[in-house]
């Protein structure tokens, strides 16, 4: 009965393909597991649960009463034939390709081509751009986070009344892009926020201590509060989302004394200092300072005179007043 559930084109060679190298890591994992039980399996953790569901929208498993997920016999047996080294490296680099675009997402609010080639040459330095524009192409929407634009790639949203031109032309001008490590790449992609950043740190640490919650709950946390600083957000205004914002099933962040109020202003200052946002390409506050004062020498040239800097004598109290008086310094000028 369970087999007359799905579509049965999912058993040819080549849909079964397309479907299985689409799948994340995490639904990878959840169907390699159902697969080599031919009985099924009841799921009760939520997170299992919503990747069966997955996986049962793409039709390669089907959800009984209870929360049981089956793998159908036949579906089974096509990915043995058909799952070789070939295709698992092809879904691999799909996967690359979503961590990728997912670090687009929150560096650049618009990026080139070559840019999403030095992001994907972290991993696989020798894939040329027909390949990559094949697997940008081939990404599903949920994954999608892009869209071509004149010869580069804005995201989402930022077509509107064409805020990428003048994201481009008014604000981020001869900016280089910041192109991340690959641990940086994974981070953004498990996290959504570089945690490992000093301030980001500090921030989830307090979080963690203040309201007892766990490091998960307080990295949601902090993901939200890294958004509230890409989209311009003001602080008081960020401070009252996290207060009143739910994370992990809980809802109380409230906090408890004007001290914890103004200790969490620090922090989150700080840790929007260390920020890579869209604005900047990727750079944070201390970066784009640097990059702002290189380019300004560049721009003042070698042949440009430098000005003296101005020496500083100290004049003691009884030392005659510079101005000529004949007075002591501290009896004229040296008063005030």
């Amino acid at each position: 009965m369970a087999d007359k559930k799905y579509d049965r084109d999912i058993l040819i060679p080549e849909v079964m393909e397309d479907r299985l190298t689409a799948l994340s890591e995490s639904e990878m994992e959840m169907f390699r597991l159902l697969v080599d039980r031919p009985g099924g399996m009841f799921l009760s953790a939520e997170t299992d649960i919503m990747l069966a569901e997955l996986l049962a929208a793409d039709e390669l498993l089907i959800m009984l009463p209870e929360n049981k997920a089956v793998i159908p016999a036949d579906i089974g047996n096509v990915y043995r034939e058909i799952w070789s080294d070939e295709l698992t490296l092809k879904w691999r680099k799909r996967n690359w390709m979503y961590k990728c675009l997912e670090t687009g997402k929150y560096l650049y609010g618009v990026m080139t081509w070559d840019v999403l080639r030095d992001l994907f040459a972290l991993r696989y330095p020798h894939a040329d751009m027909k390949e990559i524009r094949t697997l940008f192409d081939t990404t599903p929407s949920y994954n999608q986070w892009f869209t071509e634009r004149g010869g580069r790639l804005v995201l989402n949203g930022y077509e509107q009344d064409n805020y990428y031109e003048y994201l481009e032309t008014r604000i981020q001008g001869e900016v280089p892009f910041y192109i991340p490590k690959k641990e940086e790449v994974e981070e953004l992609y498990e996290k959504g926020s570089l945690i490992s950043r000093e301030a980001h740190t500090a921030l989830r640490d307090f979080i963690v201590k203040t309201y007892g919650c766990d490091t998960d709950t307080a990295d949601l946390k902090v993901h939200d509060l890294y958004e509230a600083v890409n989209n311009h957000v003001r602080v008081n205004d960020a401070a009252e989302l996290f207060a009143s914002g739910e994370a992990g099933g809980r809802a109380d962040f409230a906090f408890p004394s004007d001290e914890i109020h103004v200790r969490f202003i620090e922090l989150y200052m700080e840790m929007s200092r260390e920020c890579r946002v869209r604005d900047n390409r990727g750079h944070d506050s201390y970066e784009m300072v640097a990059i702002m004062a290189e380019k300004n020498r560049s721009e003042t040239g070698p042949d440009v005179k430098k000005t003296a800097p101005v020496k500083r004598v100290k004049i003691g109290r009884n030392d005659p007043c510079p101005c000529g008086s004949g007075k002591k310094y501290k009896n004229c000028c040296g008063r005030n």
